[in-house]
């Protein structure tokens, strides 16, 4: 039984959380993303983007009275959320966190406590999207006030019909621009509380961190289902050796494979904001923030929910194959190019506090592949051609990435002197380079011209695929 833990917490544990963070409007469907318990909190959760798209692409909701209580139920689903922040203080101070809270969509109550700073973070971007609106439409600024008061009278007494009826009564006449813009209020309203609870949850594992004492010390979270909470379970509960540990951790393979979603409709450009929300959220947390970098941050976030209440949320033309390719891309190049490397640092760093071992260099326990432009499940599209046009531009981007970190490695590493006899070989084997001192720069001046020939090459071949018939 011992055995089988070990083997299951250890790969379970590996970074989940990179996984919400490549798909933040995704919900987890994988015992891995199911463990993410700081930051699986998905910025859209499904039931409100299938009745957001069900109305703004025109679909049909089977009779009227279905649509009017799908707009009441938004309603009174945003107030259950903040039915509390008018008996907490905004900003209260936060107490010692003795556990994870649950997000508010699942917590049987608020906590008065805990959740203060929560929910002043909530009505601090309830009031600003409120501002927003109320300047743009004023006529759907009065609807969405009118559904949210009487949504937070249901949600303070769920027994009480009125409400409910009242708001019934009001979507009935309400007309379909003005229903448009009611319901993409709620809609970003509702992901704003979630970008918050994002940063909450976060918020909760530092605290806990601070407030527990010496004896558990290291980079990662101090959580059950955390790569330190399984070690410190297994040695201290389990009697499992640090040696055990550390051999099972070099065997774990993760592989994630990104894909496209047919019914992934959210654009890039939106969950990048709702991500922004979250680490200024953060950033306004500094204890040691001057004032006109809080007011900085506070219009930052003002114009980032103004950006969002005019952009269009979801896609209106099917992306092509080749599109999806490049949504791919850019999750790799805006979330995982650094979040891996920065998660096997901290992994590295907790080995050595907790088992006394570094990880080698060359370990690889976190990978990553891609369906995208290669699968075969009946997409007439995704042509062979097609498939060339993907994995040229995704060596190409690969490249270019790879360039960027060589040319700030090259910037660093100015040293002439000191070298491993390792490197004084290589070093000898380029014969070509203006860098004889510097053999840092001279190994890797030699890299960045094989991959500027690589970036090349890469282009040459896709403006072949695109002339060829």
């Amino acid at each position: 039984m011992t055995k089988m833990r070990l083997n299951l917490s250890i790969i379970l544990a590996i970074p989940a959380w990179l996984t919400a963070s490549a798909h933040p409007s995704s919900t987890p469907s994988t015992p891995l993303a199911s463990l993410a318990s700081a930051t699986k909190r998905a910025f859209l959760p499904n039931d409100l983007s299938t009745s957001k798209t069900a109305l703004t692409c025109g679909e049909d909701y089977g009779n009227a009275d279905d649509g009017v209580d799908k707009l009441a139920q938004v309603a009174t689903r945003l107030a259950s959320s903040i039915n509390a922040i008018a008996d907490i203080p905004s900003g209260g101070d936060g107490a010692v966190i003795a556990e994870m809270s649950a997000p508010l969509s699942q917590a049987a109550d608020i906590d008065a406590v805990n959740d203060a700073p929560l929910l002043a973070d909530i009505e601090m971007l309830s009031d600003m999207l409120a501002e927003v609106v109320k300047k743009e439409n004023p006529a759907v600024y009065d609807l969405y006030t009118t559904f949210r008061r009487l949504g937070m009278k249901r949600a303070a007494n769920p027994d009480d019909p009125t409400p409910f009826e009242e708001m019934k009564k009001l979507a009935y006449d309400i007309s379909p621009h003005d229903a448009l813009g009611v319901m993409k209020t709620f809609s970003i309203a509702l992901n704003l509380v979630n970008a918050a609870e994002v940063h909450h949850r976060m918020r909760l594992v530092r605290k806990n961190e601070h407030a527990d004492d010496t004896h558990h010390i290291g980079p990662l979270p101090m959580i059950e289902d955390s790569i330190r909470g399984t070690m410190e379970i297994l040695l201290e509960d389990d009697g499992v050796s640090p040696d055990s540990i550390f051999a099972e951790l070099m065997s774990q393979k993760c592989e994630i494979v990104l894909t496209a979603h047919p019914t992934e409709v959210n654009r890039k450009t939106i969950i990048r904001k709702y991500r922004n929300i979250s680490e200024l959220l953060a950033h306004l947390e500094r204890p040691d923030l001057h004032p006109f970098e809080r007011a900085e941050a506070l219009n930052n976030l003002r114009g980032i929910i103004a950006a969002i209440w005019g952009s269009d949320e979801i896609r209106r033309v099917k992306p092509t194959v080749q599109k999806e390719a490049a949504g791919g891309c850019a999750v790799i190049e805006s979330v995982l190019w650094d979040a891996v490397p920065s998660y096997l640092r901290k992994l590295d760093a907790q080995c050595r506090v907790t088992l006394g071992k570094k990880l080698p260099v060359d370990v690889t326990p976190v990978k990553f592949a891609s369906w995208i432009g290669g699968d075969r499940d009946g997409n007439p599209n995704c042509t062979p051609a097609v498939t060339q046009e993907v994995i040229a531009h995704q060596r190409l981007r690969a490249a270019k990435m790879f360039l960027n970190d060589l040319n700030l490695l090259y910037s660093e590493l100015a040293i002439s002197s000191r070298f491993s006899p390792e490197l004084e070989a290589l070093a000898a084997t380029i014969k070509k380079s203006d860098d004889a001192r510097e053999k840092y720069r001279r190994v890797i001046g030699h890299l960045r011209r094989r991959l500027v020939r690589t970036v090349k090459d890469c282009e040459a071949k896709l403006q072949s695929l695109a002339k060829s018939p």
